[in-house]
């Protein structure tokens, strides 16, 4: 489960801001990645699956920005390229953060073709 994940990023995001937590996720990954020459990667849908069984026993108020966050590093870590995305719409005011992989996008709510993109966390290199 991506549960301890989600607690990580719930705490980095508001502590050291989304740039410098996807910094220390980056760091990590590229760490992780190598060491995952003894199974296959999980796919898309295995890695959306951890992260939505994570939240539902999170007692946290995991916002929409910690699930794209570990999302994303997932994504990456177990080689899928994948860009986290922030968005921002003035009438109604809202933002979303949400992971766009291989032409898919994980988190889309409705409206989210209207949302100007204000940040993007590119690819684990």
């Amino acid at each position: 489960m991506a549960s301890h994940l989600l607690a990580l990023s719930f705490v980095g995001t508001k502590v050291l801001g989304p740039e410098r937590t996807a910094a220390a996720c980056r760091a990590v990954a590229k760490g992780k990645r190598r060491l995952r020459f003894w199974r296959a990667p999980r796919s898309l849908d295995d890695v959306r699956a951890r992260v939505e069984r994570g939240y539902r026993f999170l007692p946290l108020p995991v916002e929409c920005l910690d699930q794209a966050m570990v999302t994303w590093y997932l994504l990456n870590a177990e080689g899928h390229p994948a860009t986290l995305r922030i968005g921002m719409k003035l009438s109604p005011f809202l933002g979303h953060a949400w992971v766009e992989s291989r032409g898919e996008v994980l988190g889309a709510i409705p409206g989210i073709e209207d949302m100007a993109i204000v940040s993007e966390i590119g690819p684990i290199g």
